[in-house]
């Protein structure tokens, strides 16, 4: 995929960002991406997305974290938001609790 070292930054996910209209839904952005010849990775990590309607760039951004998780790039351990306090009801631990109170 156009993220990895010694490749251009204008072939990346977020270069197409700037080159559709909006509102714009997943499918019509990985659409374009495929008609503007990005990479088959750059398409499938597009279509990763949420498949909903995105009303700005920014829109789109807000999803290329959970994205890359899902699509195992960057190498990161990347919880899901859907998973947000799990780890502390299973374990019984609670990392937001303040020190100083028990």
């Amino acid at each position: 995929m156009a993220r990895r070292f010694g490749e251009p930054p204008e072939r990346s996910p977020a270069a197409i960002l700037s080159q559709v209209e909006y509102p714009i839904s997943r499918d019509d952005l990985s659409m374009a991406a495929a008609e503007a010849g990005y990479e088959v990775d750059t398409i499938n990590f597009l279509r990763s997305l949420p498949d909903r309607t995105y009303q700005s760039p920014h829109d789109v951004m807000r999803e290329f974290a959970e994205a890359e998780a899902r699509f195992g790039i960057g190498g990161r351990d990347v919880h899901h938001r859907g998973d947000l306090g799990k780890e502390a009801v299973e374990t019984g631990s609670s990392p937001t609790r303040d020190p100083g109170h028990s």
